[in-house]
């Protein structure tokens, strides 16, 4: 029986978040999706990844809390 896909977030859940838990907005696990799907898309820069990023956001929010 073929299993289903595992979601991305989910490679990255198990990570242990080195960050301020006061100074955090995002999970670490969405942070890392977001990067890895702008970079899939073709951004090679951090400001490129955030431009990508605000652009979708309504479709990131269908699939991450944010």
């Amino acid at each position: 029986m073929p299993s289903l896909p595992m979601p991305i977030t989910d490679v990255f859940v198990a990570l242990a978040d080195p960050r301020q838990t006061n100074k955090v907005q995002h999970s670490l696990a969405e942070t890392l999706t977001v990067a890895v799907c702008g970079i899939l898309v073709g951004a090679d820069t951090f400001e490129e990844i955030q431009a990508w990023a605000q652009e979708k956001l309504p479709w990131l929010r269908r699939y991450l809390e944010l």
